[in-house]
């Protein structure tokens, strides 16, 4: 059992919605301010400013809007990502896996944007997601979904076609909310996550809400056989106002409910309704100080016994712009609440909903999920040159209870329980990455990870240090 529960955690260890380093600016001329990011969102991309054909000066801009009358809002946009990335572990869960390895994961995801007018919006993306020579096979919902749809919304509302107004989502879509630590998308891996259901959107200026209903979709292996999880549903709210702590500061106020049949934690398993209350004060990273500091309360039921769990996350940064290299360093420091005495206490350990693995590692390896945990990472991110950019992070890990054992990625999955060691120490992690945009549309990216053991493995029985590495390369356009 501990070793198919430490296979679950290396498995689910590639988790990220957003690369750490920042993305290279291609060669060339500076990029139009109106035309979008090529970033792992195209859902929300607006393309619509190529109705003035002066604008249309990138090779695919003929595919990014294709007019279908007179009407400039009635169009067709295109896209496409093409990925591929090979990976190497050694000392795979902690040397209790099989021999070390490398393989091979591609990911084509082709997508359509149809806009009929102000009110109305069609928006699809597909997937076909396949992995090569790993040892044990592809890791299910992870590596491999051989062809699926993995958005098809309907849109209805101004904000279909505006940046501000009121719309309604209807069906299977990604949702990323604020930076991602309870909300995201899990663009790392192979396979990425969509939810289905209904999702009211009210943007203004400043101000923006999110109301939704959903349940997260699950990906199997086959071809066209991802359904939604009916043992999961996740409601809720969140508004994102300015916040008057400095220039450019603004703040998210949210609720989150989540209903799952059965979850596993270090007490037992049982059915659980949560509700999660949060706050988070930011920043946008630019020249001089930012800041991302959030805190949330969770409550409801686990079985018969009641909930209270809690956490605390923060990154703080300063860009010294007018330095070579325009470095950033950065510190985070995060406390994610554990269980205490299960005899005659609520439970504590925290549910982290659908976070965002990238928190912890740019991409390989973040070993545990953010539940019973603490953690401080000082972060180096630089700029070698305006198409290269890099980070350097170290990271040390303890259990915030010994009462708790330590957790992968998600909720209901257990590693170790608080009977496997008596330490509080988890061990501490090294990564680096460089990202580099040779031309236009692709980028380039090298990731290695190093993980030292700490005194919590010292009593068990697999506690080599593992490493991982990968490089891949992404093309959109």
């Amino acid at each position: 059992m501990r070793l198919m529960l430490i296979a679950l955690v290396i498995a689910l260890s590639p988790l990220t919605a957003r690369a750490q380093t920042p993305d290279p600016q291609p060669p060339g001329p500076a990029p139009d301010p109106e035309r979008p990011a090529l970033n792992p969102f195209p859902a929300e991309q607006n393309w619509s400013f190529l109705s003035d054909s002066s604008k249309r000066t990138d090779f695919f801009d003929p595919a990014k809007y294709i007019l279908f009358s007179r009407n400039p809002r009635l169009y067709l946009s295109l896209g496409f990502e093409y990925r591929i990335e090979y990976e190497y572990d050694d000392n795979w869960m902690f040397g209790a896996g099989p021999p070390d390895h490398g393989y091979v994961m591609n990911r084509v995801m082709p997508h359509f944007d149809f806009h009929a007018g102000d009110y109305f919006r069609l928006f699809s993306e597909f997937e076909f997601d396949y992995e090569d020579w790993r040892n044990g096979g592809p890791r299910p919902n992870i590596d491999e979904d051989r062809g699926d749809v993995h958005q098809a919304f309907l849109e209805i509302g101004p904000h279909a076609s505006r940046p501000h107004g009121v719309s309604l989502r209807v069906g299977r879509q990604e949702v990323v909310l604020g930076s991602g630590r309870l909300f995201d998308n899990n663009e790392g891996p192979n396979v990425k996550l969509s939810f289905e259901g209904f999702r009211a959107i009210a943007e203004g200026a400043h101000v923006r809400l999110d109301l939704f209903a959903l349940k997260p979709v699950e990906n199997n292996l086959g071809w066209f056989d991802d359904v939604p999880n009916h043992a999961q549903s996740v409601w809720g709210s969140y508004l994102t106002v300015p916040a008057p702590l400095g220039s450019r500061g603004q703040a998210d106020f949210y609720y989150m409910g989540l209903d799952t049949k059965s979850v596993t934690y270090n007490r037992g398993t049982a059915q659980e309704l949560r509700h999660t209350v949060g706050t988070r004060v930011f920043r946008p990273i630019g020249k001089g100080f930012d800041y991302n500091w959030e805190a949330n309360y969770q409550w409801g039921t686990f079985g018969s016994d009641s909930i209270r769990a809690w956490s605390v996350s923060t990154e703080t940064g300063f860009t010294f712009d007018h330095l070579r290299f325009h470095p950033r360093p950065l510190l985070r420091a995060d406390v994610y609440s554990g269980d205490g005495n299960p005899a005659n206490q609520a439970l504590g350990t925290f549910n982290p909903l659908f976070p965002r693995g990238a928190y912890f590692s740019p991409k390989t390896v973040p070993f545990f999920g953010p539940q019973n945990l603490i953690d401080l990472h000082p972060v180096l991110q630089f700029q070698v040159k305006a198409n290269v950019t890099a980070a350097f992070a170290w990271n040390w890990y303890w259990r915030e209870s010994t009462e708790d054992g330590i957790y992968a990625f998600g909720s209901g999955v257990l590693i170790d329980p608080a009977a496997a060691s008596h330490a509080r120490y988890l061990g501490n992690q090294g990564d680096l990455e460089i990202r580099w945009a040779p031309v236009q549309h692709t980028i380039i990216a090298f990731n290695f990870a190093g993980f030292e053991p700490g005194t919590f493995f010292n009593s068990l029985v697999y506690k080599a240090a593992p490493i991982a590495a990968n490089i891949g390369l992404t093309f959109r356009f």
